[in-house]
């Protein structure tokens, strides 16, 4: 069987606090930008790390990405 790699673009608003590398979408859903991976939604909630974590406990977790300025 024959693979073919996809390459999609998101508009993220949010990261986690203690996560950086995770963005989150308007839509909820949630980017490893490190590993170019999209996080898989469980029964009620996300594997994060190890870690299992409801959608309420999630929105608690996030923060606004904040624009980085140009240095130059």
């Amino acid at each position: 069987m024959n693979s073919l790699d996809v390459t999609l673009t998101f508009k993220v608003y949010w990261q986690f606090k203690d996560f950086p590398h995770l963005k989150v979408t308007k839509c909820k859903k949630i980017i490893d930008v490190k590993n170019n991976k999209l996080l898989k939604y469980g029964i009620r909630g996300f594997y994060i790390n190890g870690y299992y974590y409801k959608r309420n406990q999630i929105n608690q977790m996030l923060e606004i990405i904040q624009n980085e300025k140009c240095p130059f």
